[in-house]
């Protein structure tokens, strides 16, 4: 379903708000679904039609909103060292959000005073998180006015280093943070899937991501459904399989941010954060407008998340010195 031009062509303060509010209604939707293999279509539309009141986010959210408000702090700029303290201070103070085992470990660490850099790199036996914690979180590096597509992946990476040293985490991170920016900043034209992978791929430095973006592509030819990205891309809790997954759904329905949210949901496994970047990709092409009302109103702390929006939108580069 194709919206209307004046939503396509929202004001830039209107497609970062949107992105905010997409990815965190897409989060608390999503949470509902997560780990479930295989959903149930008819139970899916259900959910989206009435949720619960609150809709309460996860994880997911919780990190976003702790990086956007260290952007609007540093002027738009990542402080590795502070970013850790924050992201840390995040979870004691609501450690019941959902973090994941290895979340929780790296943050517990940092909280009582460990340095983020050993911690992150002594993972998994030193090769690092392969997780997507790092992409799940990065919509606001994307969602910075004015910055030129490689600062945007380079600033992604220093945020996921924090916590995700592996390669193709960071990848996730960067690929995600980029696909935000230009979503951004697409004119109401159609969105060409081949032209936007391509663009991504430029920011992939692992084989592995960007054989998996050059799927995504191959899969969007054929009109594929949940189930088939599923199989083909994934559907899990890596980078690798969770950012082509939620690229996928975007690009299924660029210009539904609703349908594309159910088709991230009912790729089952990863529900609350793939739907959560989905969000963010399709509300920052199509602005606020494109949250329905029936989300938004249950949204947990909604009027939290468009201020941070604003406060975002401030740090236009003619309004940061030397920006």
């Amino acid at each position: 379903t194709a919206v209307e031009a004046s939503a396509v062509d929202a004001p830039w303060h209107t497609r970062i708000r949107g992105s905010l509010l997409l990815s965190a209604c897409g989060d608390a939707l999503g949470a509902r679904f997560e780990g479930t293999p295989v959903v149930d279509p008819a139970e899916v539309d259900e959910w989206l039609a009435a949720p619960p009141d609150p809709l309460r986010w996860t994880d997911d959210t919780a990190m976003a909103l702790v990086l956007a408000d260290h952007l609007v702090g540093t002027g738009g700029s990542v402080d590795p060292d502070r970013l850790a303290i924050e992201f840390a201070g995040a979870w004691a103070a609501e450690p019941g959000r959902g973090y994941g085992p290895g979340a929780i470990a790296v943050l517990r660490q940092i909280h009582e005073g460990a340095l983020w850099s050993r911690v992150a790199a002594g993972l998994f036996d030193g090769d690092g998180s392969l997780g997507n914690g790092a992409a799940m979180r990065v919509a606001p590096i994307g969602l910075v006015p004015g910055r030129p597509l490689s600062v945007v992946a380079a600033a992604a990476r220093r945020s996921a280093a924090v916590t995700h040293t592996h390669p193709q985490a960071q990848d996730g991170a960067a690929v995600q943070a980029v696909a935000v920016a230009i979503s951004a900043r697409t004119a109401p034209d159609p969105v060409d899937p081949d032209r936007l992978v391509a663009q991504l791929a430029v920011h992939a430095n692992t084989a592995e991501f960007r054989t998996a973006l050059q799927r995504v592509t191959a899969l969007l030819r054929r009109s594929p459904d949940p189930h088939r990205v599923a199989a083909e891309v994934g559907n899990d809790v890596t980078a690798l399989g969770s950012v082509p997954a939620a690229l996928t759904a975007y690009l299924r329905h660029p210009d539904d941010a609703a349908a594309a949210i159910r088709f991230a949901i009912n790729l089952g496994g990863e529900t609350d954060t793939i739907d959560a970047m989905t969000g963010a990709l399709s509300g920052a092409r199509l602005g606020d407008a494109a949250v329905p009302a029936a989300w938004l109103r249950r949204l947990e702390a909604a009027d939290r998340i468009r201020d941070l929006g604003g406060a975002l939108e401030a740090l236009r580069p003619d309004r940061v010195p030397g920006g």
